[in-house]
């Protein structure tokens, strides 16, 4: 960006779980402390403020756009599902900053049925989408492919005659890995040549992998280096995310750019977008292992080289240059609309 990045270093995060400064990404609220924001902000003179969220800077962010009477465009991502149980006080709070809010940028169609629900102006709201770096990794998938390394990495991982299902992401209460393995326990009854991969860390790591640690088609693989991780995409059949609160799972955007057949559930905010049933994909209720053990026997009934070609052109329309196209032609309609 050059000259156009403006650097801030004034801010400090209080973390309401550990009542201090110390960052914990999955625990507690972060209050921020912004010394100068506004003074920064005012130095580089903005026609047009776009903040995230309707909290963190946004308080800060919307006094400058009132005060100086600028545009603001809020880029949002949470749904129904992860809203579901907000109280009265910050639903409040959002309505009435609503009224000073030029537009929303949204993910998905899941987040403009949660600001629609709290009274916000279909007009007001454009969808962008969210972006990974798929070209990035699906050249690194291809060259990996044609590498010595890679006859290594499929005979391990593909040590039977089954399907390989891939995870990769938090091993956390909200990405519902525990109903996966669950499931999965049942489904190699059907399928006893399947592998499930899991990779990721966090604080159910250790207790999972000891639950399962006897049982052969389930390798829990810990955390991977990012740089390293489009060789599991490389190897694997399937891409699985039994998540039970996610906004817009980047890793389901890159798995598609790396020619996978996906697989998410409900509560995935980017399932009506990215996973199209008998297309590329099937999504599932992860509280209910029946729909996750439907999900997993799919895959041995579609043609996967097919849906994972088809991963791959639904996820050029939601690519960097196509999102960043959708975002600027959002807040253009949205100056137009004021």
């Amino acid at each position: 960006m050059g000259k156009n990045a403006h650097p801030f270093n004034g801010e400090k995060l209080f973390n309401t779980h550990e009542m201090s400064f110390k960052y914990n990404i999955e625990k507690g609220k972060k209050i921020p402390l912004t010394w100068g924001l506004l003074s920064t902000i005012r130095n580089i003179k903005p026609d047009v403020l776009i903040t995230e969220g309707f909290f963190q800077w946004t308080p800060l962010v919307l006094f400058y756009s009132i005060l100086f009477r600028k545009p603001v465009f809020i880029g949002y991502e949470r749904t129904l599902w992860t809203e579901r149980n907000n109280g009265k006080l910050k639903t409040w709070h959002r309505k009435l900053t609503n009224k000073f809010v030029t537009g929303y940028l949204v993910n998905g169609s899941e987040t403009k049925k949660y600001l629609m629900s709290i009274g916000v102006n279909e007009e007001k709201i454009h969808i962008g989408g969210m972006s990974a770096d798929g070209e990035g990794l699906r050249t690194d998938v291809m060259k990996f492919k044609g590498s010595n390394q890679y006859q290594a990495y499929h005979m391990k991982y593909h040590n039977r005659n089954g399907l390989m299902y891939l995870f990769s992401g938090q091993i956390v209460e909200r990405k519902g890995v525990k109903y996966l393995l669950s499931a999965w326990m049942e489904h190699i009854n059907s399928y006893p040549d399947d592998m499930l991969v899991v990779v990721g860390g966090g604080e159910q790591y250790n207790e999972l992998k000891n639950r399962y640690s006897g049982e052969p088609s389930i390798m829990m693989e810990g955390r991977v280096n990012y740089l390293d991780i489009h060789k599991y995409y490389a190897v694997a059949d399937v891409f699985i995310l039994p998540t039970i609160e996610d906004n817009w799972s980047l890793v389901i955007p890159e798995a598609m750019s790396c020619g996978l057949p996906v697989s998410t559930s409900i509560y995935n905010g980017c399932c009506p977008e990215l996973v199209k049933k008998d297309v590329n994909g099937i999504t599932f209720d992860s509280f209910k292992q029946e729909s996750i053990l439907e999900a997993l026997d799919y895959f041995h009934h579609v043609d996967l080289k097919a849906f994972g070609q088809n991963s791959i052109e639904l996820e050029k329309e939601f690519n960097t240059e196509n999102s960043a196209r959708r975002e600027y032609e959002g807040i253009m309609k949205g100056l137009l609309r004021k």
